[in-house]
């Protein structure tokens, strides 16, 4: 992508920013008639490449404008005649003004959705399978494509994302247990048993997790079915995984932090308090900057894995066509521009975000990562694991707010701490999502 001056933007000022914070913006809601789609998804691409496609992002024109006017710029001299419409918007208002443009019809064309927001958003979405085909899709990572699925259709393009779990220790506390990587846990089970393990032989508290949805979605547990109108996971297995946090808690192999609602945990890796966490590669940034002795004293190996041995990616940011597009062609083209490898190198060039397409992984800015610094290395650990990477992101249909998740955990939380009735808690959470799922469905 010639003409992007890469010395002339911010990339350090903004690397934790993007993958960090601009991974979840807040976009939510959906135009329902009687549960179904306002209109039928507009599928027809074919025909030529003209007019104005109008493209929504969120957050990125403060510290991406000249990356974003050079992409529009090379497509619409790829096409002559066609303007590209750029609109960006704070996350906070993408809701209301992307229902109001719903509701007038007066739809974008490429609209910047977050994972999360899929189910609240199908029905003003386009059908994508019927855009791309199988070919076409295999240009992007398959577990990132799957975790756009509302059910069995396609609701997305992968774009970026922060990366998948890595999990980091305390080299010297670690060491103290006789703890070695070989020994690093695949499972969240098994990553309990080594808290507990550490706890006993140094006093130091083994970790700081929950029994929130994050971890139970790795253990298996299910929360909502394909159609999105029942809750499923009150079941005595997952009971039982709630038991197992419970029991490690009680013991001192979770810090007494990891139950404080406001996720402000007193026990940290920073000081020295817990022995190991899971975390986002972007956490390795904030280390070296914050607690540089911290960081210095860092083992990184892969994070527990999904129970058929997927590498858990928290969410993403996609690319979306609004069934209601009117230039479906152009929307289609400018998509494919801006999600292509190599835009998407060029945007990883400018902030330390991942992309979600294959041949991007094989550049030298990921591929030849030396892997020595415990950032590296955990860079270099979400990259060669992405063949497996996978999106859990809950999906939600239209009408539920994202708190709903939200409260879950903050539930299993102080099931946690208080040594409740797992299955109790887990029956009263279930009623809870299960009388919003119906009211969602029914509006």
């Amino acid at each position: 992508m010639a003409g992007v001056d890469q010395a002339s933007i911010r990339r350090r000022s903004v690397m934790m920013m993007l993958a960090g914070a601009a991974v979840a913006p807040a976009l939510a809601g959906c135009v329902r008639e009687g549960g179904q789609p306002t209109q039928e998804p507009a599928v027809e691409a074919s025909g030529p490449i003209e007019g104005t496609v109008e493209f929504w992002t969120i957050n990125l024109r403060k510290n991406f404008q000249e990356y974003f006017d050079t992409l529009i710029s090379d497509f619409e001299s790829q096409h002559d005649g066609v303007k590209v419409n750029w609109v960006d918007v704070p996350g906070e208002d993408m809701t209301a003004k992307y229902l109001s443009a719903i509701a007038s019809n007066k739809v974008p064309d490429v609209i910047n959705v977050d994972s999360k927001n899929l189910g609240q958003l199908d029905a003003t979405l386009a059908d994508h399978d019927a855009l791309w085909s199988d070919e076409d899709l295999t240009a992007f990572q398959p577990g990132l494509v799957e975790g756009l699925r509302v059910g069995s259709t396609l609701k997305g393009i992968p774009w970026y994302n922060s990366g998948t779990r890595v999990m980091m220790y305390r080299k010297s506390i670690m060491e103290e247990a006789g703890f070695t990587v070989d020994q690093a846990p695949t499972t969240w089970q098994e990553a309990l048993e080594l808290a507990d393990k550490v706890h006993e032989a140094t006093g130091v508290y083994g970790t700081n997790t929950d029994p929130g949805s994050l971890q139970l979605l790795a253990l298996g547990v299910e929360f909502v079915n394909d159609e999105l109108t029942e809750a499923i996971f009150n079941t005595d297995e997952a009971a039982g995984f709630v038991e197992l946090f419970q029991e490690a808690y009680a013991s001192g192999a979770i810090a007494p932090g990891a139950s404080a609602p406001d996720g402000k945990e007193p026990q940290t890796i920073d000081n020295a308090q817990i022995a190991f966490k899971s975390a986002g590669p972007g956490a390795f940034t904030s280390l070296e900057k914050n607690t540089p002795k911290a960081y210095e004293d860092l083992l990184v190996t892969e994070a527990p894995k999904t129970i058929d041995g997927k590498n858990q990616m928290t969410g993403q940011m996609a690319l979306s066509i609004p069934a209601q597009s009117s230039n479906m062609a152009g929307a289609k083209a400018f998509l494919d521009h801006v999600a292509s490898a190599q835009a998407q190198l060029e945007f990883c060039k400018l902030v330390a975000i991942f992309p979600s397409t294959v041949a991007t992984l094989e550049d030298p800015l990921f591929a030849d990562n030396p892997g020595e610094t415990p950032t590296e290395q955990a860079r270099k650990i979400v990259v060669d694991g992405f063949p497996d990477a996978v999106d859990t992101t809950i999906p939600l249909p239209a009408g539920i707010p994202n708190q709903l998740r939200t409260d879950f955990t903050l539930a299993m939380k102080e099931t946690m701490r208080s040594g409740a009735d797992a299955k109790s808690s887990l029956d009263a959470q279930q009623k809870t999502w299960q009388d919003a799922l119906d009211k969602a469905n029914k509006s």
